[in-house]
């Protein structure tokens, strides 16, 4: 593998790292991402690429590139491949790619623009309550071109851009910042979190296992002459074939049910006179992430779940509960005891690595507004000081977007504070714990809501809440995470890695700007309401019915909520202590801040757990490492099915053709 600042009398030669072709290649692939899974999203409603922290679309265009494109360009000439750290970084565009065309920004935007118009009717008087306080230079209100949005109009699908280049305009001018913002933060962390800390980032074992080998030599690279990698992808692709080809001839069998949510379905117990279920349900592509974290981390993201089971049961037993009347949808997945705990979890998680971090940190300030050399930053994407002040201009951006929007000013730091804790603890999990399917039991405008009171803030200010849903809310995937992610795989750039700050910006105004335009061009050509209908009425209703209950009935903070996240916090403290106090505690609690949200994926934890525990016991590390290749296997397996079943889908005309354990 080729190593950062080998030496000049290494065998192998000079890394290129950002060099053009590299960087051309990644924004290649980023463009075509930005098209296709808007296109597989919307369109063809098949298998979900761009929604969980696995970032299944960038492993399934990096598998094609690696094991394909890049072995037949060897084949013709060896100068022509790309070398490891050419391909580390187009796996890292690839990944920042990833998280903005379905679920995330790009993807809620046009609905938010548009939905308080679109849904207005004479039964929700919108028109009064909701219309007059929305800003109008971030929404769309011309009815004809809403109308058309929605409904589409095959004989004039042209796209209204004299009315949606101002609106987009603004959002965008929030996305940059917000992305310099968790870029900035990415990078102010790597060094804590891959040198002190040396975290796992299970995510990237695949990656990283992929780009293994000598560049000198042409051909396939050893990860894929593995039999053992190959047994266990065909594990996966048999299944997905089965399910797939069930999808076009109903008389062969499927084995995961169609509509099956969270993996393939195996059982399931209902406990507390059926008031909780606890499920069993395989998913190979955890039980692939799994087997690379420890042992306490799976068996503590396991406990926990199954505790918060038995908690929410004795709760609806008792019928204990708290009132949140001003929560939006996405602080309803569990009970409000539950989810006010995970949030004072989630607190004290962030807190606390915070505080581990201190001496980081310190240099870090130090070193961006000292300029002191007691911190070595020359390996990092930006320097700290470019880090740290474009986190604090990024925030500025913010605070000036949502205060202009109608959001009190006192308002926003606890804003960003709820979100940033939400967005630092998914990192933290998918980098430590390799949990990529979960989503936040609360989020940053549920968190202002419950704590300051909806009265607080007003119409306006509600409103300028609303918008924060586009970014802020349904975080199944976030580019903080694929950023740190992708930071772990910088090692092997070399000495180039300054360049990688604006391949990654360019990855993401280029992403961003596609995926508008292909969701825009889809709505207005079928319809938004004929196609994916979560875009057309989850994105686009989530925000005004949050800012009508605010509206219509405002209260104050939530004196019980704020005790269940104190009583969250300090059951987080005591299992932290417990955790590093005592060596028999067997459980990391890194588990109970999304414990209650983290699904039926615990089986799959659960059996990855059991097996590595087996393996490790009886045979020993050397076997350990021997059965990784199979576990990865699983992991490609599932992906790289669903990636060529929806291709096949694109040209049959198929919709609905749903694979894999968690790409629903």
């Amino acid at each position: 593998m080729t190593i950062r600042n080998a030496s000049p009398e290494s065998p192998n030669p000079p890394s290129r790292g950002c060099s053009a072709r590299a960087v051309a290649t990644g924004l290649l692939a980023a463009a075509f991402m930005a098209v296709a899974i808007p296109y597989g999203d919307m369109v063809i409603m098949g298998s979900k690429m761009g929604v969980w922290n696995t970032n299944p679309g960038s492993i399934f265009l990096f598998f094609l590139i690696v094991a394909i494109l890049n072995v037949g360009l060897g084949v013709i000439r060896r100068s022509l491949a790309l070398d490891c750290s050419e391909l580390a970084v187009v796996y890292i565009m690839l990944l920042i790619a990833n998280t903005l065309p379905a679920r995330g920004f790009a993807g809620y935007v046009p609905p938010v623009a548009t939905g308080a118009f679109y849904h207005a009717s004479p039964e929700n008087n919108w028109k009064e309550h909701i219309h007059p306080f929305l800003p109008t230079w971030s929404t769309v209100r011309d009815p004809d071109a809403v109308l058309r949005f929605y409904e589409g109009d095959l004989e004039n699908p042209a796209i209204p851009w004299d009315l949606w280049i101002g609106p987009l305009a603004y959002w965008l001018a929030f996305g940059l910042a917000l992305y310099v913002v968790m870029v900035s933060v990415a990078v102010i962390l790597r060094k804590q979190w891959v040198e002190h800390e040396r975290l796992v980032f299970p995510m990237m074992q695949l990656p990283l296992h992929m780009l293994r080998g000598d560049d000198q030599t042409s051909g396939v690279r050893p990860f894929f002459r593995q039999a053992s990698m190959w047994i266990g992808f065909a594990i996966p692709c048999v299944v997905g074939n089965l399910d797939a080809l069930n999808h076009y001839f109903p008389h062969i069998p499927a084995v995961t049910p169609e509509g099956q949510h969270w993996g393939t379905s195996i059982g399931g117990l209902s406990l507390f006179r059926n008031n909780v279920n606890l499920n069993f349900a395989i998913s190979f592509t955890m039980i692939g992430f799994s087997y690379f974290i420890s042992r306490n981390i799976a068996a503590g993201l396991c406990f926990f779940y199954v505790l918060t089971v038995i908690e929410q049961g004795i709760f609806d037993i008792l019928g204990l509960s708290i009132e949140v009347k001003a929560v939006g949808i996405y602080g309803h997945y569990v009970g409000p005891i539950v989810l006010h705990q995970a949030m004072g979890g989630m607190i004290v998680l962030v807190l606390m690595g915070l505080w581990n971090a201190r001496s980081h940190l310190g240099a870090v300030m130090r070193k961006a507004f000292t300029g002191t050399l007691r911190i070595d930053d020359s390996g990092e994407m930006m320097s700290y000081r470019q880090a740290v002040f474009g986190c604090l201009a990024g925030l500025l951006v913010m605070g000036i977007w949502l205060w202009q929007a109608g959001v009190p000013p006192m308002v926003i730091p606890v804003l960003f504070f709820g979100c940033f804790v939400v967005f630092l603890t998914i990192t933290r999990v998918v980098v430590e714990g390799g949990v990529a399917v979960m989503t936040p039991p609360m989020v940053g405008p549920d968190l202002v809501a419950s704590t300051m009171g909806s009265r607080l803030l007003g119409a306006k200010g509600a409103a300028g809440l609303s918008t924060t849903y586009t970014w802020a809310t349904d975080v199944l995937i976030l580019l903080m995470t694929a950023c740190s992610n992708g930071l772990k795989v910088a090692d092997l750039i070399g000495a180039r890695t300054r360049r990688l700050f604006w391949a990654v910006m360019a990855t993401i105004a280029i992403t961003i700007l596609l995926s508008l335009w292909m969701r825009l061009d889809a709505c207005y050509t079928h319809g938004a309401i004929n196609l994916n209908r979560f875009y057309a009425f989850n994105a686009a209703l989530n925000p005004y019915n949050f800012m009508h209950k605010a509206v219509a009935s405002p209260v104050g903070p939530n004196v019980d909520g704020w005790i269940q996240i104190g009583i969250g916090g300090l059951l987080m403290l005591a299992f932290s202590l417990a955790h590093y106090r005592f060596h028999w505690w067997p459980f990391h609690p890194l588990g109970f801040p999304i414990s209650s949200t983290f699904g039926s994926m615990w089986f799959s934890l659960f059996v990855s757990l059991l097996i590595k525990s087996v393996v490790l016991r009886y045979c020993g590390p050397m076997l350990y490492r021997r059965t990784i290749p199979f576990f990865l296997g699983l992991i490609l397996g599932e992906i790289v099915t669903a990636g060529c079943w929806l291709v096949i889908d694109f040209f049959t005309g198929a919709q609905g053709n749903v694979l894999g354990s968690f790409l629903h």
